[in-house]
């Protein structure tokens, strides 16, 4: 998958080494990145475009949690996600129509999509979300991803590029462990 010509991605800061990682995966690939910091406002989205040029790929890492049942903080990114989803709406479709567009949440529950208790339930809302943005963008690849917090930073970089470049759009929720991936079937 590659980005349309003068598009960007867009990465959130998770305050990891996971975020640098990412990055420089992403830009030896020939990939143009900006980095978000998680504590801006999500209507510095305007002025990001602005400078950089179309968002055709987002990449939401939430940070892992700080030990609350239900955090406040997780809540607020939630909230920032929410919102910034609806500023990049345009640009995303935009960009799927050009030829690729990609959505993407990656959370640290438990590596089994919060089933095995986790992680807070409110960053279990990136799924909620992501699966929402799929029916409403048919045409922008989006993908919710649990990675377990004994990841190696290497592993978690190779699992988030699988799913960042997997063909099936069908599937939405994906989670890794050291165990490998899961999904869930109905």
């Amino acid at each position: 998958m590659t980005l349309p010509e003068g598009h960007i991605c867009l990465i959130t800061d998770d305050g990891t080494p996971l975020t640098t990682a990412l990055t420089d995966a992403l830009t030896a690939r020939g990939w143009r990145v900006v980095v978000w910091p998680h504590t801006s406002d999500a209507a510095q989205v305007a002025s990001i475009l602005e400078a950089h040029g179309p968002v055709a790929a987002f990449i939401h890492l939430n940070p892992p949690g700080d030990g609350a049942l239900f955090s406040a903080a997780d809540e607020a990114r939630l909230k920032d996600v929410f919102l910034l989803a609806g500023r990049l709406k345009p640009t995303l479709t935009d960009s799927a129509r050009r030829g690729w567009a990609a959505w993407m949440t990656v959370t640290r529950l438990d590596g089994a999509l919060g089933l095995r208790g986790g992680g807070s339930p409110v960053a279990g809302g990136f799924f909620g979300l992501t699966k929402t943005l799929a029916l409403e963008w048919p045409d922008v690849h989006c993908r919710a991803v649990d990675l377990a917090l004994d990841l190696p930073v290497e592993r978690a970089v190779a699992c988030i590029l699988a799913e960042l470049h997997d063909p099936n759009r069908r599937l939405i929720e994906v989670s890794w462990s050291a165990a490998g991936r899961v999904t869930i079937e109905a």
